[in-house]
């Protein structure tokens, strides 16, 4: 992303907090936050040529910054300058004050954290901010938490799995909206939110849809149709939407680690023909979930991803172009679930919602993610600039509305054309 001009992977986490949150709480509770974890002021780099990359720790304790806004400022348009991540350090917070409490973003770099990272850090601040007198000791959390076989020939046994699959979806023809080269552009993003009576509505849609095994095949599936429309707009009915889910290693409550990313990959794929019915391609999506996980593919990818990041970064880029045609797949996903459970305040103002905006590359250049918070549904749609137009974005939205709530209720509100 870097090299293209597309600045670094990073991420910007939306809170909206009530009456009584301190920018100046925070600031405190993010300096003793920095003191415990010195990886903050870290940095990455190869010891030789061959190894892994590792964070290397200095002895200049790491500053986080929080900078306050006027009231009023555009909290989108300054999320999509954020995401670009062209800001000194790892992790950074800003402060846009309104006139019933504070929208707080917290940027973040996607080498450091995932998603449930970024909230169990989140977390740990709101302790500090409503314990002046705590001193956390330093508990470095991180590193590579799964457990791989010893034996180099036990690996390559197991890592089969993700190579038969990787080429059994390299044999279609894989689309995206912002194809290759990759270009140097602007990250953007909207926001979708709905009502708790919506958001209770879009899970019961989601459980009779999927036998209420597990819901994530019909987020998937929606995503998929959102991106099928577009196509369909554009005259492109050929191809395959191909899309990796993260399958997150931390379990919910359990001291896991709160650095890098803690997650393997499941690979999913569909026809844009296999999208024209919302019910037959979240059955499909469910299937190809079960086969991926009786078979081990997530934990095949490990291994795989271990490998791969001893690579130069222009073989790694080499790689990606000759197998992948330069398409690492169709667009970006997740749900990451319930928003910050068991926290009902931050920095002394109460917890009214919150979601998560990452950047995302060109290509693919589109990402939709969603997450609840207080029983209410966020959906993020992030793009690079030149991707989608307004209209596509309608068009996009629109659908989203549909297949999340269907019948009339999806009238009720039409989505904005622009962001």
């Amino acid at each position: 992303m870097m090299r293209s001009g597309q600045g670094r992977h990073a991420a910007v986490t939306f809170l909206e907090v009530g009456p009584g949150f301190s920018a100046d709480v925070l600031r405190d509770a993010c300096r003793r936050f920095a003191a415990a974890h010195p990886l903050l002021g870290a940095s990455l780099s190869r010891g030789w040529p061959g190894t892994v990359p590792a964070w290397r720790i200095t002895s200049a304790p790491a500053e986080i910054e929080v900078s306050k806004h006027e009231p009023g400022t555009d909290v989108t348009a300054l999320a999509g300058q954020l995401m670009d991540g062209r800001w000194p350090g790892l992790l950074r917070f800003d402060v846009v004050p309104s006139s019933d409490g504070a929208t707080v973003l917290m940027s973040w770099s996607h080498l450091l954290f995932d998603a449930r990272g970024a909230e169990m850090a989140l977390s740990e601040i709101g302790v500090l901010s409503g314990s002046p007198d705590l001193n956390p000791a330093v508990r470095e959390s991180w590193g590579v938490p799964d457990a791989f076989c010893s034996g180099f020939g036990e690996r390559l046994r197991k890592v089969r799995v993700f190579v038969d699959r990787y080429y059994e979806l390299r044999n279609r023809r894989v689309v995206s909206l912002g194809p290759p080269p990759p270009a140097s552009s602007e990250s953007r993003c909207l926001f979708l939110h709905f009502s708790e009576s919506e958001t209770a509505s879009v899970r019961r849609r989601g459980e009779h849809l999927t036998a209420g095994i597990f819901v994530m095949p019909y987020f998937l599936a929606v995503a998929m149709r959102a991106h099928a429309v577009v196509f369909e707009a554009r005259g492109v009915r050929d191809g395959a939407l191909e899309c990796a889910i993260s399958a997150q290693n931390r379990k919910r409550g359990a001291r896991d680690p709160v650095w890098q990313n803690q997650v393997s990959q499941l690979f999913f794929s569909l026809g844009l023909p296999q999208t024209a019915s919302l019910a037959q391609a979240a059955v499909d999506l469910q299937e190809q979930f079960a086969a991926m996980t009786r078979s081990g593919c997530d934990a095949a990818f490990l291994i795989m991803i271990n490998w791969m990041r001893r690579l130069p970064p222009f073989l790694y880029r080499r790689f990606l172009r000759r197998t992948a045609s330069g398409q690492i797949t169709s667009f970006y996903h997740a749900h990451t679930g319930t928003f910050l459970p068991g926290t009902g305040d931050f920095c002394g103002g109460a917890l009214l919602d919150g979601w998560h905006a990452p950047s995302v590359s060109q290509p693919p250049g589109t990402g939709i993610f969603l997450s609840e918070c207080r029983g209410r549904l966020t959906v993020s749609l992030c793009w690079r600039d030149g991707t989608l137009s307004a209209q596509e974005r309608h068009l996009m939205l629109t659908r989203l509305r549909e297949d999340l709530l269907g019948g009339e209720a999806a009238t009720q509100a039409p989505p904005p054309a622009a962001g």
